[in-house]
């Protein structure tokens, strides 16, 4: 069984190239195995503003698109809390949209990973409404993207850099 699966709506399946859904699966991946929960599993939903925004609706009662959202599977205490191993974490939703808007082409793999990772730590339970609680939250999700820049891939022509922009022409 997969670690992360990937789930792609047709609003985010027209900006993003399969390298993308690859590179943000392999960076979740390689977060896990840095927290030690390499048989942890998440699904990941990569979608646009109108789904994010009906669930943000529904689920938050906030009447707006975001770039991210996390259900949980189960409250954990942190990623060391011991319930929390080997087990469906839950589901990460990520508006593509709103991370093009917020990062502009040149930025989206990365910020498509830090919101990856960032909902990954919220399926853990850690939160920012706290300012010390942001600045565990901020530390560890900076730790992770980090750690898992080497899920990149190297551009080596031209070609490949326009691929891996992740941005297909004309979005």
């Amino acid at each position: 069984m997969r670690m992360v699966a990937v789930v792609l709506r047709l609003e985010a399946g027209g900006i993003l190239v399969p390298a993308a859904r690859r590179e943000v699966a392999a960076r979740l991946r390689a977060a896990l195995r840095l927290l030690g929960r390499s048989r942890c599993q998440v699904t990941l939903l990569l979608t646009g503003d109108a789904e994010i925004r009906s669930l943000n609706l529904h689920y938050r009662k906030l009447d707006r698109a975001t770039d991210v959202l996390s259900f949980h599977q189960q409250e954990l205490r942190g990623e060391t809390d011991p319930s929390g191993d080997g087990i469906f974490l839950g589901d990460l939703v990520i508006s593509v949209q709103t991370a093009l808007r917020r990062a502009g082409a040149k930025r989206l793999p990365g910020e498509l990973a830090r919101l990856a990772i960032h909902g990954l730590l919220h399926l853990f339970g850690h939160d920012h409404h706290r300012p010390a609680q942001a600045k565990v939250m901020r530390t560890l999700e900076n730790r992770l993207l980090r750690g898992t820049r080497a899920c990149q891939p190297r551009a080596r022509s031209p070609t490949s850099v326009l691929a891996e922009s992740l941005v297909r022409e004309g979005s």
